[in-house]
């Protein structure tokens, strides 16, 4: 059961990674994703979604990353690692290159930062 819930909150970082990650998508679209995570979480016991947002400032989006990574160790998952996938899937996202250099590095660094538990 373990294994299941590690991959369904693998393919579900993945997914909100990239529905939380502009704040330029519709907002139907958002609602949709943010409904359906809810709903799945509160069914298999998952831990909630992070809510990192492309062009947020580092404190922001570390701030937002810690409770999730948090709740993920409690279930014995590797908040490195999940932290890895969510920085992963940020860069995929078209808007990913629309930030500058400054802002693409801050986001990296605040995911990074709250997958060491650690937010300066």
């Amino acid at each position: 059961m373990k294994k299941t819930l590690a991959a369904l909150l693998g393919a579900g970082v993945v997914l909100l990674a990239a529905a939380c990650g502009s704040s330029e998508e519709s907002s139907d679209s958002t609602e949709d994703t943010t409904t359906t995570s809810t709903s799945a979480s509160a069914e298999s016991g998952t831990p909630s979604s992070p809510a990192v947002n492309l062009g947020d400032s580092y404190e922001d989006n570390c701030a937002a990353m810690l409770p999730y990574l948090d709740e993920l160790e409690e279930w014995g998952q590797d908040r490195t690692a999940a932290a890895a996938a969510v920085a992963e899937a940020q860069q995929q996202l078209p808007e990913w290159e629309n930030l500058s250099e400054e802002e693409q590095a801050d986001t990296l660094q605040a995911i990074e930062d709250a997958g060491k538990g650690q937010c300066s």
